[in-house]
């Protein structure tokens, strides 16, 4: 990954978490900003170009990945 994707996905995820603890805070339901979401990220893929396939296997593996255990946590010595 180069730096300028690096740099971008850190500041994807500083938004997001703001966005998230918004919408918590505001009360929005979880199901509501979850499709808010979903749509935001869909939209951005289309217009950049991507296939349909790509964009559906990329959800595809995304909610595989989310469905495996968390690795357990090694204690720091």
């Amino acid at each position: 990954m180069s730096d300028n994707s690096a740099a971008d996905f850190e500041k994807a995820d500083i938004i997001l978490a703001q966005a998230l603890e918004s919408f918590q805070a505001e009360g929005v339901n979880q199901y509501i900003y979850g499709m808010a979401l979903i749509e935001i990220g869909v939209l951005a893929l289309v217009r950049m170009g991507e296939d349909e396939a790509s964009i559906i296997k990329s959800v595809k593996d995304f909610i595989e990945k989310s469905q495996q255990p968390l690795p357990h946590p090694v204690p720091r010595k």
